[in-house]
């Protein structure tokens, strides 16, 4: 059976429009029993974070009752067939993160590039950005609400994706649109999702609408000999989710942090061949 929306796609015209933007969107991807299961986990976890009023929950461990519909998003084979061709296999979520922006919330994040993955292995050179070398990160981004600058949404330069200009972005390198296109609206509608590369430039808006803005996100990196020894309990721990619909890939947690009960940060779960 297949687990996203049956016309979901993610085939050679998703990978184009992935290499010319760096990003794309697909307009179906949740069917509307799962969009609804994964906003009752979102708020199931969320509630108790009310009281600190906190809108983020980062490194949820993979193996919680409420992880179960995040999870199942990343057995589908035909996203996790687009996700190897950007990230190669093995690779590895480093974590679940969710994402409330609240009526009125001013959380916002400047301009910026994803430059986050030394600590497991990749670094970013401007000679591969420019030649768009791959294997490489990328972060899945999936909405519950609408996202859209009202709410709180983000807004992304296409096609700077082969620049190194920093983690902290210069306004100046954005509003020079003589030379480069204008930033664009990041709009997804509630269970629309989308996959950007990390040094896309992007921020994220304050919600100056009366709706609540809910989203998950998943940052996926390549393999490598960083990654290879930090994952110190692959196959050691006697857990496992299987791809659909074939079983041709299965995620198993690469450290015992990502199934552990405590609270940690990142959680490695890595996608391999299923022997």
């Amino acid at each position: 059976m297949v687990l996203l929306a049956d016309d979901f796609e993610a085939g050679a015209e998703a990978c184009k429009r992935f290499d010319q933007d760096g990003f794309c969107i697909f307009e179906s991807f949740l069917r509307p029993l799962h969009l609804e299961q994964l906003r009752g986990s979102f708020d199931e976890r969320l509630r108790d974070l009310l009281a600190d009023n906190l809108e983020v929950d980062l490194g949820v461990n993979w193996a919680a009752d409420t992880a179960e519909p995040f999870l199942r998003t990343l057995q589908d084979e035909r996203l996790l067939d687009f996700l190897v061709e950007l990230c190669g296999l093995p690779l590895v979520a480093m974590r679940l993160e969710l994402f409330e922006k609240r009526p009125g919330s001013q959380n916002v994040i400047p301009w910026h590039q994803d430059t986050y993955t030394t600590h497991v292995g990749f670094s970013w050179t401007a000679e591969a950005a420019e030649r768009a070398e791959r294997p490489h990160p990328v972060t899945l981004w999936v909405a519950l609400d609408a996202a859209c600058r009202e709410t709180g949404g983000m807004e992304m330069v296409p096609g700077r994706h082969r620049e190194l200009l920093g983690a902290a972005v210069p306004l100046a390198s954005i509003a020079n649109a003589s030379a480069h296109s204008d930033c664009v609206e990041y709009k997804l509608l509630p269970g629309q999702a989308g996959v950007h590369h990390p040094l896309t430039p992007h921020r994220s808006l304050a919600n100056t609408s009366t709706q609540t803005r809910r989203a998950f996100l998943v940052r996926l990196v390549p393999w490598s000999p960083t990654l290879e020894e930090r994952c110190d309990a692959l196959g050691e721990v006697g857990q496992e989710w299987v791809s659909q619909p074939t079983g041709k890939y299965v995620w198993r947690p690469g450290t015992s942090a990502a199934v552990a009960p405590d609270r940690a940060l990142n959680r490695l779960l890595v996608l391999m061949p299923r022997s």
